[in-house]
């Protein structure tokens, strides 16, 4: 891990605050996206391991949770990942239970690129994910050294269709003023993911249909997503 988030920007923060439905009525309520404290790491890992690799196209069309080999991988990647201290939660004001998490981490250019997985099922969604993320060239086409990139984003369930997606991607934005980068980018495998995103601002710096990707690699065949389209894209930060 090469980058750190520097010392003088406070930790935990929190980057956006936005008003939307309560989660039991039509109540318009505050929601706070701020830093994911260290106190909650595991919990948040926890969410994303039973909610997320259900719900994110690749991982489900691989059935990742039924190998638990791939599941204790994931597991340590997030744990490794949150040590940047930049992933993000998001709750309604005045509760501290989970209404999302994007795990995000800062991807730097001099990172060792030395990791294997001995999970066959992550193995494939790893390296599909990277393969959108290469011909992206972040670091070539944006000219920088470090960008905030993620590996997750989900939404509680009872709190979905109330645009938290839209307004967790919408915090990255001043997260990435405060720690000095430039640029976030992301591999977003879901339309769920991609209509926020292009609300926020991104860009489609990479695409590709599920249907072609096979063609790549036999590996990536990925059975019954139901999105068409898996997308790099990015954000600059003026």
């Amino acid at each position: 891990m090469v980058w750190t988030r520097p010392a003088n920007v406070p930790y935990p923060s929190v980057w956006h605050t936005f008003r939307a439905k309560d989660v039991d009525s039509d109540q318009m309520v505050n929601y706070v996206v701020q830093d994911l404290p260290e106190e909650r790491f595991e919990e948040a890992i926890d969410h994303m391991l039973n909610i997320f690799i259900y719900d994110e196209p690749m991982c489900e069309a691989k059935k990742l949770a039924e190998d638990p080999v791939s599941v204790q991988e994931i597991r340590d990647v997030w744990r490794e990942l949150v040590q940047h201290r930049v992933a993000l939660i998001c709750f309604r004001e005045g509760s501290d239970e989970i209404a999302g998490i994007n795990m995000t981490y800062v991807s730097d250019k001099d990172d060792k690129k030395d990791y294997t997985c001995n999970g066959d099922r992550w193995r494939d969604v790893l390296d599909a994910v990277m393969y959108f993320s290469d011909r992206s060239n972040v670091f070539e086409r944006y000219q920088v050294d470090q960008y905030l990139a993620a590996m997750g984003l989900s939404v509680v369930p009872k709190y979905r269709g109330r645009g938290l997606a839209t307004e967790i991607l919408r915090a990255r934005i001043p997260l990435c003023k405060a720690v000095g980068l430039k640029v976030t980018s992301t591999v977003f495998t879901a339309i769920g993911s991609q209509i926020p995103a292009g609300k926020v601002g991104f860009e489609d710096n990479y695409v590709m249909s599920y249907e072609e990707l096979v063609k790549v690699d036999p590996r990536f065949e990925f059975p019954g997503i139901p999105g068409k389209y898996c997308k790099s894209m990015s954000l600059k930060v003026e």
